[in-house]
C-alpha cells in the first residue's frame, strides 16, 4: 500500500507567499514589542475610531430580543429583508424583499456570487487601483483575477471608472466583472454617465457592484444604479460601515438582474445559501430597531471625514515634499502623492522606524511602485491625525 503524503489545496498556491510578513508590519511589530507607540494612520476600523455604534443602545437592542426559535429560511427573514428593500425604495430603486439575499458579510456575498457564476480557471474582472481583498476571496475560488485600470483624470488627478476600458479588458474567460463604488481607496463612482455607456455595449456579463461606501459620496457626480438593467446586475452592501456594525455581520445580495434570468438565478442564490445558513438570528431580528439609528451614525461619520480632509489639505499646503493631492469624491481616504524617487514602501518604512507613524503604501492597493502615493485614513481620530502629521512635518525639514 502506498502512503501519500499530506497536502494542502492548490489553491493556496494562487494566493501568494502567506508566510512572509511584509518589512512595514515588521517594523510595526518591533516597535510594538519594544513598548515604543504607534501612530496608525491608516487604520478604518470604526470601532477602533470612536465612530462605533452607540454601546448602550446595541446593548439595549440585542438584550431585549427573543431569538430562542429558530426559523432556518435561506434567503433571510422576511420581515428583514423587507427592511432592507426600503432603504432601496427610499432611493427610488424599486425592489421587494425577493429580490435578497442576506449573507453574514459582503465578502461571504462574493463567494456565493462566485460559486454560482463561475468554474475553477474562470477569470473574474476587478479594478485597479483597488480592494486588495479580491486578490484572496478569488483566489479560493479557484479563479483567476485579472485587473482592469481605473482611468486617472490628467488634469485633477482622479480616478474615474471607463466603461470602454473595461470592456478592452475582457476576454473569452471573463465571467464576472466586479466594479466598487464608490471604490476603496480612489473614492471613484459608476456614475449614471458610465451606465448609459456601459449598456450601449450590450454585454451580458454579470457585473457585480459593491456600493459598501455608498453613505460617503461627497462631492461630484454621484454613485448610481441602473433602474432597469438589460444585464445580469448584483449589488453588495451590509451594516458594516453603512451602521459602522462590523461585529454584528449582516450584509445583503440585492439582484437587479432582467428576467427571465432573475428568477433562475434566485432560486440558485436560495439553494447556496439553504447550504450554509450563515446568517445568525439576533442580527435579523435587531434590523428593525438598529436602521433608525442610521442618520446619526453616519453624520458622525462624515463630520469626522470633512474635518480630517479639512486637516490634510492644510497639510500638505506647508509640505514641501507634496507632489499631488488626488481628490476624493467619495469614500474616506486620502491619497497624496510625495515628490520622492524611493519607492512608497521605502519611505513608508523610514517613516515609521523613525517617528512610530503607520501609512499605507499605495501600492498595496495597485498604484505603480514608481510613484510614491500613501493612503490616510480619514476616520482616524482628529487629534491623532493632526499628532501623526506633525511627525511627518518635522521628520522632513
Amino acid at each position: 500500500m502506498t502512503k501519500e503524503h499530506f497536502h494542502f489545496s492548490d489553491r493556496f498556491g494562487l494566493l501568494g507567499d502567506l508566510n512572509t510578513e511584509n518589512s512595514i508590519y515588521q517594523f510595526k511589530t518591533e516597535r510594538i514589542k519594544a513598548g515604543k507607540p504607534i501612530i496608525d494612520l491608516g487604520n478604518s476600523n470604526l470601532t477602533e475610531m470612536g465612530l462605533e455604534f452607540p454601546p448602550s443602545v446595541l446593548t439595549h437592542i440585542l438584550s431585549n430580543l427573543n431569538a430562542s426559535i429558530y426559523d432556518p429560511i435561506a434567503e433571510g427573514l422576511e420581515s428583514t429583508r423587507n427592511e432592507i428593500s426600503s432603504l432601496y425604495l427610499n432611493r427610488g430603486i424599486q425592489v421587494n424583499a425577493s429580490s435578497f439575499h442576506l449573507t453574514a458579510s459582503t465578502s461571504e456575498a462574493y463567494s456565493y456570487l462566485f460559486k454560482l457564476l463561475t468554474n475553477p480557471g474562470d477569470e473574474v474582472l476587478t479594478p485597479n487601483p483597488g480592494y486588495p481583498l479580491f486578490s484572496f476571496l478569488i483566489g479560493l475560488e479557484n479563479l483567476k483575477e485579472v485587473h482592469y485600470e481605473l482611468k486617472e483624470n490628467q488634469i485633477d488627478g482622479s480616478w474615474v471608472y471607463d466603461a470602454e476600458t473595461i470592456a478592452n479588458s475582457i476576454s473569452t474567460k471573463t465571467k464576472l466583472i466586479v466594479l466598487v463604488s464608490p471604490s476603496n481607496p480612489t473614492g471613484s463612482k459608476t456614475t449614471e454617465t458610465f451606465w448609459k455607456k456601459w449598456e450601449s455595449f450590450g454585454f451580458q456579463i454579470p457585473v457585480i457592484v459593491d456600493e459598501v461606501f455608498e453613505s460617503y459620496d461627497f462631492f461630484g457626480e454621484p454613485h448610481h444604479l441602473p433602474s432597469n438593467p438589460n444585464f445580469p446586475l448584483f449589488v453588495c452592501h451590509g451594516f458594516s460601515k453603512m451602521l459602522a456594525l462590523p461585529q454584528t455581520k449582516l450584509a445583503w445580495i440585492l439582484n437587479l438582474s432582467p428576467e427571465p434570468i432573475k428568477t433562475e438565478i434566485q432560486k440558485k442564490l436560495s439553494f447556496i445559501s439553504d447550504t450554509y445558513l450563515s446568517v445568525n438570528s439576533l442580527v435579523q431580528l435587531a434590523t428593525n430597531e438598529l436602521l433608525p439609528w442610521k442618520t446619526m451614525v453616519q453624520n458622525r461619520i462624515r463630520t469626522r471625514i470633512m474635518r480630517n480632509y479639512s486637516i490634510c489639505k492644510d497639510f500638505v499646503s506647508q509640505f514641501s515634499y507634496c507632489k499631488k493631492v488626488h481628490p476624493i469624491e467619495a469614500g474616506w481616504y486620502f491619497l497624496l502623492e510625495l515628490n520622492f524617487d524611493k519607492k512608497d514602501e521605502k519611505i513608508v518604512g523610514e517613516i515609521l522606524f523613525n517617528t512610530g507613524v503607520l501609512l499605507h503604501p499605495g501600492s498595496w492597493y495597485g498604484f505603480s511602485h514608481n510613484r510614491c502615493i500613501v493612503v490616510i485614513s480619514l476616520v482616524t481620530e482628529e487629534e491623532i491625525l493632526e499628532k501623526g502629521l506633525d511627525s511627518i512635518q518635522s521628520f522632513f525639514k
